[in-house]
């Protein structure tokens, strides 16, 4: 089974299990019955719309504007739903950054650009890639895994949306990047078990170092989740 490693930001070593070349055909074959279902129904949507309009420019302007609604699912789909269509939430799996951290909307938007070069030759490349990526994820600097199994871990449930109420503990968390929280939000995302706990404390040894800064119970885990809470505080507080 081929494995993706990521490193973090914080050189924290992560095994992902990059997604099999069936996996991704079989979530293709997936996403384009969806589209063409949905190509059937808004065809009927648009036969009846455009039989009331006399406009013969706005005709063709609604049915530009409706194929370039359906050609973009795979982009939108992916933003909006962390990384996953339809097809990859059937197959359990998802795009992510070579990191480990959510792509970006321009990554995201690379990957869509170049579907179409990729419908011919994107699973020779997934073969033969170092981290099973097709040109799109070349380019965009994605791959795509696994989702991990298991359930999600009962710290997360401590992520909050920060209310003005929120009283942050680490002033330093300020100083913390994107990148680097994502990172923080990726390890606690991961299975439970031995290898998640080393993650933690590495990250947490990482962090500590270079904030100056020291987890208040020992215990790291919360630690980690107090930080990415305090990071949202400062990073959402209106001065």
């Amino acid at each position: 089974m081929a494995q993706t490693s990521i490193i973090t930001g914080q050189n924290v070593k992560i095994q992902q299990t990059a997604a099999t070349v069936l996996q991704r055909l079989i979530a293709w074959i997936i996403d384009y019955f969806v589209l063409f279902l949905a190509s059937i129904f808004f065809g009927l949507i648009i036969a009846a719309l455009i039989s009331d309009l006399n406009n013969e420019d706005l005709q063709v302007a609604f049915v530009v504007a409706s194929f370039l609604a359906l050609s973009l699912y795979p982009f939108w789909m992916e933003q909006f739903n962390n990384g996953q269509s339809v097809g990859k939430m059937v197959m359990k799996i998802r795009v992510v950054c070579l990191d480990g951290t959510r792509p970006s909307i321009s990554a995201l938007f690379i990957r869509w650009l170049t579907l179409t070069i990729d419908i011919f030759l994107g699973l020779a490349f997934i073969i033969f890639s170092k981290n099973s990526q097709r040109i799109g994820d070349l380019a965009a600097g994605t791959t795509v895994v696994k989702n991990p199994k298991g359930k999600r871990p009962e710290i997360l449930n401590a992520i909050l949306f920060i209310s003005k109420d929120y009283q942050p503990s680490f002033p330093e968390a300020s100083k913390l990047t994107m990148h680097q929280v994502g990172i923080i939000e990726k390890v606690l995302d991961l299975k439970s078990g031995e290898e998640r706990t080393r993650y933690i404390n590495q990250l947490t040894d990482k962090i500590t170092e270079m904030l100056g800064i020291k987890p208040k119970d020992n215990n790291y885990e919360n630690f980690l989740v107090t930080l990415y809470n305090d990071f949202q505080f400062y990073a959402t507080k209106v001065v």
